[in-house]
């Protein structure tokens, strides 16, 4: 038999966010071997993941037995080693090397954070269905949508409790860089407030926490006053709505970047957390891989500088950034206005052929009598 096993964070585990990286680790690496997924186990751990997902309370029982066994452990050297990004390709080089890939029977193991969201972009809909499956899930995401008003921006705000760990920093010490803290309930406040100034009631909130806090229930108070609180089991259900929203408004927790990761759309970052160095923010830029020469980060750092410096002297280079910071006071970015003003265009049904929409002939594919005739339409609806 193969088996690939994906190895839980720590004894016990650890929260969602923090498993889902090695989970998809271990797919991947599953199905780049073609062997058999086993893990992460939830019986153990203590957030009892095992109810979200209908696992066994000793499944913890088989991990361990198969990495006590001989095996072959995929590191983070291992995949330095490589130069790949993708995990799925560092893996498949590295299983060649060692002559993994031909044998009729193995164990290998991965896991841990490293190789980050970048390595692991080929398992997200891996992970959706996983989340989708979960006990409680689709019933908790529709009591939630059928609720909102789809003509709408959507704002996901993840208010992370300074409860299990994450602690409340310490007047005026720095946190740039740092990670397990928890933000000042004043600054999803203040981004909330910028949000309904610019997009008035075509914006609608929706909160989410682990743990009931007074500063969550003052955000709810002043910008979502209808929203309820849920019955079932809300961890993977919660995951799925932040990543369905328009705009995340982000904690500094593994929570808030998987849903980032699985939503791949825009979101707001506390700026007094970012690393800055010469202008330029990075989340992972202190790492030591990342300040490699032909690290992501750095490679990062020279496209932006690369398409800052041409529009300075008029040039158009692609440059969006579907993460931005914000500090207390800041005004919402024009390139964040942007992309979400697209999205209450997509919203709009009346331009949809699926829901009885209609769209606009093209004027390439018009004679001169009909574009006269639509421009005359076009005056005529404008009231001229």
């Amino acid at each position: 038999m193969r088996f690939v096993v994906a190895q839980r964070s720590g004894r016990r585990g650890e929260g969602l966010g923090n498993e889902m990286i090695p989970w998809a680790k271990g797919w991947i690496a599953s199905q780049a071997l073609d062997a058999y997924l086993i893990g992460p186990s939830m019986g153990i751990n203590k957030r009892r993941y095992w109810r979200n997902f209908r696992t066994s309370r000793l499944d913890f029982v088989l991990e361990d037995a198969l990495l006590r066994l001989p095996h072959f452990a995929f590191t983070e050297e291992d995949y330095l080693a490589t130069g790949k990004i993708d995990f799925g390709a560092a893996v498949s080089q590295w299983a060649s090397s060692c002559e993994i890939a031909g044998r009729r029977s193995f164990v290998v193991s991965v896991g841990g954070m490293w190789g980050g969201y970048g390595s692991i972009r080929s398992a997200r809909l891996f992970l959706l269905s996983r989340l989708l499956a979960s006990r409680d899930a689709l019933r908790n995401i529709y009591e939630v949508i059928s609720k909102l008003d789809r003509s709408k921006i959507l704002v996901a705000v993840h208010m992370r409790s300074g409860c299990e760990g994450f602690r409340t920093p310490t007047p005026g010490t720095s946190q740039r860089g740092r990670f397990n803290f928890q933000i000042p309930g004043d600054w999803y406040l203040w981004v909330c407030k910028v949000l309904k100034e610019r997009f008035r009631d075509r914006v609608q909130f929706w909160f989410f926490t682990d743990h009931k806090n007074p500063d969550c229930e003052e955000a709810i108070r002043r910008f979502n006053p209808t929203q309820f609180a849920q019955a079932g089991l809300t961890e993977c259900s919660d995951l799925l709505l932040m990543a369905q929203a328009d705009l995340r408004v982000c904690s500094v927790s593994s929570y808030s970047m998987a849903a980032v990761f699985l939503s791949d759309g825009p979101y707001v970052w506390y700026e007094p957390q970012l690393t800055l160095s010469d202008g330029l923010y990075t989340l992972w830029g202190d790492e030591k891989a990342q300040k490699k020469r032909a690290s992501p980060t750095a490679l990062s750092k020279q496209f932006v500088r690369k398409a800052a410096a041409a529009r300075y002297v008029g040039e158009h280079l692609p440059l969006g950034f579907l993460g931005v910071p914000m500090d207390f006071g800041d005004p919402l970015p024009e390139c964040l206005v942007q992309l979400l003003e697209q999205r209450l265009c997509e919203h709009d049904s009346r331009t949809n052929l699926l829901e009885y929409g209609c769209v606009a002939q093209f004027p390439s594919r018009m004679d001169r009598k009909q574009v006269e005739q639509a421009a005359w339409l076009a005056g005529k609806g404008c009231g001229q």
